[in-house]
């Protein structure tokens, strides 16, 4: 929408800049010039000398097309009286109607009709009128369309978008409701169009995703539309209604920070429990959100709702959101980038944030019954992220969290019975993870409560091997980074312990 939205506008504006206009045919160049300068007198004077009202500039704008543009009505009936042609189209196929329609002037709008203008003409790519006025959202444009007319539900031929999905996108609430009013249909779908994108679980895995099959609420769900969606939700639009990728409207406000219309679903009946095709729900989504960090395909935090992220989890799980949901695999992210491989199969909200050292987050999920002890399918326990699983490793996400947010985060987990010494598949304990990120205090915390400190994983490698780089990999897969200081430590609280 936002591609065919920028190319209509440079076809408006280009009857209106002199640089899109070349020569005019001689017979009528006074009077589009009288026209361009809203000289009402010399505009008379030339009509009834028969000046060619129809004549034309280089790139077919007539007379009528600069009065409109003008918004003056005056020289609007001055011309069509003297038989302007309300049809003429420039080269661009841009029409008098369709500018009355960009300007939202419905009484000029009107006249064009009443002269003849095609109420179903159209731009670029198939965009009809009725789309330019939904977009610009004047409900007296879009009333004479459809009294003469106009189809409410033709679809532009890029993406197989309607006037309402324009008007939901624009946040246009009086369009929006004048549409369904007049036959628009409010759960309309957008053509599916089928690409490849990568999707990296921890094997590594190519598929291809469908993308697009909208609904109106789900574009006004995704630019924040709050009225829009308020609009849509209370005359029937369904709120749980799914894309391709099972993502929902819920969850398409949340991942693009708009946690007001976000709030609205939810208060209209959006079911919390909703989750995409990698099983990520709108639970997990306001955490990830919480808890940024500037992850690939997320957008940058936004501070114009009145509501956070924080506030929004506390809402979801007032609704019935269930805390422990787990993953399919990694989760995806705005565009199909890839998702974080360490956040898996069987990852939960709370290992989400632990992650991150979202230890506020944390709280709010352990207040309503959030399982510390949960792994996923490896494994991997919530005290191995919050410790420093995959931290410096540069896993498609940037390392967040002070060193100070994840000891809170590993704390709260510890204190809740979760077992210090769990080990994953591959026999790493939180002591191994918080060694290889060089996390000192994390390392003495999981000391204190009773981690082995001589634990081997598969390789034989003991949390003090792993602060050496024994056996590891670096960002990228470089060589690894020694924590000397960690591993000094780490022999200290063993030489303590004998």
């Amino acid at each position: 929408m936002r591609q065919l939205v920028r190319a209509s506008l440079i076809v408006l504006l280009a009857i209106a800049g002199v640089s899109a206009l070349g020569p005019v045919e001689k017979a009528g160049s006074r009077l589009i010039d009288a026209v361009k300068a809203g000289n009402q007198d010399v505009i008379r004077e030339l009509l009834k000398k028969r000046g060619e009202v129809n004549a034309v500039e280089a790139d077919g704008t007539t007379a009528l097309h600069w009065a409109v543009r003008g918004d003056d009505r005056g020289v609007v009936a001055l011309l069509l009286a003297a038989g302007a042609d309300a049809k003429a189209a420039n080269r661009y196929g841009v029409t008098p109607l369709s500018l009355a329609a960009s300007n939202g002037n419905g009484a000029i709008a009107e006249m064009l009709l009443e002269a003849g203008a095609d109420p179903n003409g159209t731009v670029s790519r198939g965009q009809t009128v009725l789309m330019t006025a939904a977009r610009t959202g004047d409900p007296e444009v879009i009333r004479v369309l459809v009294e003469h007319g106009a189809n409410v539900n033709a679809r532009e031929d890029s993406l197989g978008e309607t006037a309402l999905m324009w008007a939901a996108a624009q946040n246009r609430a009086v369009a929006v409701k004048l549409l369904i009013q007049h036959g628009a249909e409010i759960d309309a779908r957008s053509k599916a169009l089928s690409f490849p994108r990568d999707r990296f679980g921890l094997e590594g895995v190519l598929t291809i995703l469908p993308r697009g099959n909208w609904t109106p609420l789900m574009y006004a769900a995704r630019e924040g539309a709050v009225d829009a969606v308020r609009a849509l939700a209370d005359s029937g639009a369904d709120v749980n209604a799914v894309d391709p990728d099972g993502t929902a409207p819920l969850v398409r406000a949340i991942i693009n920070a708009h946690y007001d219309a976000a709030a609205v679903l939810l208060e209209r009946g959006a079911d919390p429990n909703i989750s995409d095709t990698s099983g990520m729900g709108a639970l997990y989504a306001a955490v990830d959100m919480n808890s940024l960090g500037e992850v690939y395909g997320r957008p940058a935090r936004k501070v114009n709702d009145t509501l956070s992220a924080l506030d929004l989890i506390t809402m979801l799980l007032a609704h019935g959101a269930r805390a422990n949901a787990q993953l399919k695999g990694p989760a995806l992210q705005r565009n199909h980038t890839p998702g974080e491989p360490l956040l898996g199969e069987g990852t939960t909200p709370l290992m989400r944030a632990a992650k991150n050292g979202d230890w506020a987050a944390m709280q709010v999920l352990l207040d309503h019954g959030a399982d510390p002890s949960m792994t996923q399918k490896n494994h991997t326990t919530t005290v191995m992220l919050a410790a420093g699983l995959g931290r410096g490793l540069g896993v498609f996400a940037k390392d967040v969290g002070t060193e100070a947010d994840l000891r809170q985060a590993v704390r709260l987990c510890l204190e809740r019975g979760v077992d210090v010494n769990a080990v994953d598949d591959s026999l790493e304990t939180a002591l191994h993870y918080a060694a290889q990120a060089g996390l000192d205090s994390i390392v003495k915390l999981l000391a204190d409560y009773g981690a082995v400190l001589d634990a081997k994983d598969k390789q034989g490698r003991t949390p003090v091997d792993v602060a050496l780089g024994v056996g590891g990999r670096g960002r990228a897969g470089g060589p690894p980074t020694i924590h000397d200081k960690t591993a000094a430590l780490i022999r200290q609280l063993m030489a303590g312990t004998r």
